[in-house]
């Protein structure tokens, strides 16, 4: 075996032992894992292959390096992670004949709004066209906001208008964005049947996501898709939301459908 491969057998070996004994307990989040020169004299190694495996740890997510200091085993997940509700409720008194929407992810926790929203007109790109069911290039009203819950944990929303919804003077006039509860009881008073549907998928996030929500390195992002539309598929708004997937848990009612 050559001396490359003799290195990479060792940083995988020394990785593969730690990262049993972090699972294990043995240093709890927030610790310090033992120094260079204690891993050396421990495995009887040289300086590369332990500066290799504690590489691997933190691609993994489960150490942040600190130069200077060393090695900190990080938070564990079952301690950050908070439940998203993903559902819409009608608060309207039954046989009022209008809705008051309620979401209780967005609204019934407090989020603060980081910096200041932005709008722009865009064009639908190919991926967005097909989720919506617009046509490619068509002009689409994009709002973006960036929410922070105060504990550290963060959400990215983003919500789509196509320009048919906001062009109608029977909805939103000379108003594009509202936030979505008022888009939905705006549209229901208007007379359409509202109904939702959601596409969840996880993503590796690109750099300006993963600096903005504060997502570690090698975690996951949860993008959540949530088509706004009538009965029969016309599309009135598409949201976005993306959050950290190692500190959210997705909460969702099932239908029975007969």
């Amino acid at each position: 075996m050559s001396n490359g491969g003799k290195l990479a057998k060792k940083k995988d070996a020394i990785a593969s032992v730690i990262r049993d004994e972090i699972m294990a307990g043995r240093y709890p989040s927030g610790s310090m894992l033992p120094s260079e020169s204690q891993l050396i004299e421990r495995f009887t190694v040289s300086r590369t292959p332990v500066r290799d495996a504690i590489a691997i740890l933190k691609a993994e997510g489960l150490v942040t390096v600190h130069h200077g200091k060393g090695a900190v085993v990080r938070m564990r997940p079952e301690w950050v992670v908070r439940s998203h509700p993903r559902k819409i409720i009608d608060d309207a008194p039954p046989g009022s004949g209008s809705s008051d929407y309620f979401d209780p992810d967005l609204e019934g926790y407090q989020w603060d709004v980081v910096g200041e929203p932005t709008t722009e007109w865009v064009r639908a790109n190919a991926g967005l066209a097909l989720v919506m069911g617009i046509r490619e290039g068509a002009d689409v009203y994009r709002h973006d906001q960036l929410l922070d819950d105060g504990q550290g944990r963060r959400m990215f929303h983003r919500m789509y208008l196509p320009s048919d919804t906001i062009r109608d003077p029977r909805k939103l006039g000379d108003r594009p964005y509202r936030s979505p509860t008022q888009l939905y009881n705006i549209l229901s008073a208007a007379g359409h049947t509202l109904t939702w549907r959601e596409h969840v998928r996880a993503v590796m996030p690109p750099p300006e996501d993963a600096d903005r929500l504060h997502i570690p390195c090698a975690t996951p992002m949860l993008v959540i898709q949530r088509i706004v539309a009538a009965p029969e598929g016309h599309t009135f708004a598409m949201e976005e939301t993306r959050i950290n997937a190692e500190s959210a848990k997705l909460v969702y009612d099932l239908a029975c459908e007969a």
